[in-house]
């Protein structure tokens, strides 16, 4: 009996490898394009132009992001989850993959201004391959590493009590 279910199984995933579905991978992975070496931009199944767009820095979901064409800044860190708390929205930083028309490869965005009155005017937009870092400020770093001070100075403070008893 079970080699009569395991021989069906094995006729059906083999039936279905015909006919291009694998069902070995998820619909979601067989579907998705990836960009040959040097196209920029890349077209989906229902015709939609995409771009990759690399978030990183102190965000929910940092990574290589699969995106629309003419994305803006905040629909984009939406994607990544968000800032997390203690980012720097002050000082987003922007690098271009290659110059723009204006020959520049560096932005600085305020963020903040955004926050505050939900004015998109500042934003750039986005090209194939930009990189957005997003850093975390110092006092949020600080207070997110205060374990590892914590953990140090009882260390020294236990190493001073041994050294006094010897």
């Amino acid at each position: 009996m079970k080699y009569k279910i395991a021989f069906f199984v094995l006729i059906i995933l083999a039936a279905l490898s015909l006919f291009g579905q694998n069902p070995m991978v998820p619909q979601r992975y067989a579907q998705q394009t990836y960009p040959r070496s040097g196209e920029k931009f890349i077209t989906d199944q229902f015709g939609v132009i995409r771009m990759y767009v690399n978030v990183w820095g102190h965000v929910n979901e940092p990574g290589s992001h699969l995106v629309y064409d003419g994305i803006d800044l905040a629909s984009l860190l939406s994607m990544t989850g968000g800032p997390k708390t203690g980012a720097n929205m002050k000082k987003v930083r922007l690098y271009r993959a290659e110059p723009d028309e204006n020959g520049q490869l560096v932005y600085v965005i305020d963020m903040k201004k955004f926050l505050k009155s939900g004015n998109r005017d500042d934003f750039v937009p986005l090209k194939p391959n930009d990189t957005i870092i997003i850093k975390q400020t110092i006092p949020s770093y600080v207070t997110s590493n205060m374990g590892v001070v914590s953990t140090i100075m009882s260390i020294l403070y236990f190493y001073s009590l041994v050294q006094k008893n010897i």
